[in-house]
């Protein structure tokens, strides 16, 4: 997968300076609305980074984005009472390949040409903050065609005041891209950036959102970031329906190919319809509540593994591929140009 992002000259917003004789540089841009240090975030909270990378001896090639989460990607179930907590049996680091693309830099346009052989790319991520505490380590590497490499990071830390708690619960923004998340064909080159960049790919269990560029690529190497992908999130061409589907519903089958999203990493989450409300909803707060109303839901679809159209104020029951139940709700769907789907989730540790 190929990006072509339009380069923006703003050398005075240049977060840090690197020697001009390094064969790449890589800084990231830095103001008031941008992400380009250490930072503590609340949780979910939506942040942007512009990482701007210059070739000055070879041609620009690879840009690889990793993130490491600590304590590990998924909520922790504290022992009870929690003074027998021991940060020595916590989960580990986990670390997720957010990208690892080959990448067009900029060397020439009509009203300018880059001063670097190599020439020049900017790439803006928007990404949420983990909805867990922890920290999460972002390191960016740009790498030329001679294997030179630059690299840059920065660390979030998350406090989450209700940690302790036996369940996990997060808000999410999920803005599914029009017609289909992962066909390519249906969208001309020139809307395929906005396409890649919609996070439309979360984990239920943890309230991560992915990209399609963290799952896929030409060279499959990011097939192993597949099986944490719970839903997909996705909208009808005219705009005026949202829904989640399971990666392995056959709403799917003809989007996904087998080749690069192989079957055997695609979940197989069960979607059921509830009649819980909002008040119903906010008082559910221990696993045996999110079994029960999982147990007395009903199936969107003869496979469960889609919702069909979701409507304000529903509330899904979901069991996810590795058998944990939790309650999706509702809170606003925005159909449209943009739509949106903006939903509360409650899941068991």
């Amino acid at each position: 997968m190929r990006f072509r992002l339009l380069l923006l000259l703003l050398p005075v917003l240049l977060g840090a300076c690197s020697k001009k004789d390094q064969p790449v540089q890589l800084d990231f841009i830095g103001n008031t609305t941008l992400t380009s240090g250490n930072r503590v975030v609340n949780p979910n909270d939506t942040l942007r980074t512009r990482a701007f990378a210059v070739g000055n001896d070879n041609l620009l090639q690879r840009l690889r984005v990793t993130v490491s989460y600590s304590f590990g990607l998924f909520p922790y179930l504290y022992p009870v009472p929690i003074s027998g907590f021991d940060p020595k049996n916590a989960p580990g680091a986990r670390e997720v390949v957010y990208m690892d693309s080959l990448i067009s830099p900029i060397l020439s346009t009509p009203t300018y040409t880059s001063p670097y052989r190599g020439g020049e790319f900017l790439f803006e991520n928007r990404f949420a903050a983990r909805s867990t505490s922890g920290t999460e380590l972002w390191q960016y590497t740009a790498t030329d065609a001679a294997s030179e490499s630059a690299a840059r990071a920065f660390r979030l830390t998350v406090r989450k005041p209700d940690s302790a708690a036996v369940f996990h619960n997060y808000t999410s923004l999920i803005r599914p891209f029009p017609g289909s998340p992962v066909a390519v064909s249906a969208f001309p080159e020139a809307d395929r950036p906005l396409r890649n960049r919609a996070r439309v790919f979360p984990n239920l269990r943890s309230g991560l959102l992915l990209p399609k560029y963290s799952l896929l690529n030409k060279k499959a190497s990011l097939q192993s970031n597949q099986p944490l992908v719970d839903v997909v999130c996705v909208s009808n061409a005219a705009n005026t329906i949202i829904r989640l589907d399971s990666p392995a519903a056959d709403s799917l089958k003809n989007k996904l190919s087998s080749a690069s999203w192989p079957v055997a990493n695609r979940r197989r989450t069960r979607l059921l319809r509830t009649s819980l409300t909002a008040t119903t909803f906010a008082a559910a707060s221990t696993a045996t509540a999110f079994a029960a109303a999982f147990a007395n839901g009903q199936p969107f679809t003869t496979d469960s593994l889609s919702t069909g159209p979701l409507v304000n104020g529903s509330v899904v029951a979901f069991r996810t591929g590795e058998g944990y139940f939790g309650l999706l709700l509702v809170a606003n769907l925005l159909p449209g140009t943009s739509p949106l789907l903006n939903c509360s989730v409650r899941v068991q540790k």
